[in-house]
């Protein structure tokens, strides 16, 4: 049975083939008036990687991680997933 889970941008993901979960991280540009992103990757049993990435300028930046950690707390408690 395919367990199937839609990011916002509408791209599907099957969770049933997902190993593991990473850790919430972000990465800043040096020049705090540029953008920036939280991301987190998910390692499918086939060994693939799919980054996951939520982007914010400096102002925006806990607006954007709260949503990502949303996104990734939804696809570990809705599924069963366990996150390593």
């Amino acid at each position: 049975m395919l367990k199937i889970y839609i990011l916002p941008d509408g791209e599907e993901i099957d969770l049933s083939n997902i190993k593991s979960i990473g850790e919430l991280k972000s990465v800043r540009s040096k020049d705090f008036s540029n953008l920036g992103y939280w991301y987190f990757t998910i390692v499918f049993k086939d060994g693939t990687l799919k980054e996951i990435q939520e982007g914010y300028l400096c102002s925006e930046w806990i607006k954007a991680k709260i949503e990502l950690q949303k996104i990734r707390n939804e696809i570990s408690k809705r599924f069963d997933i366990g996150i390593s």
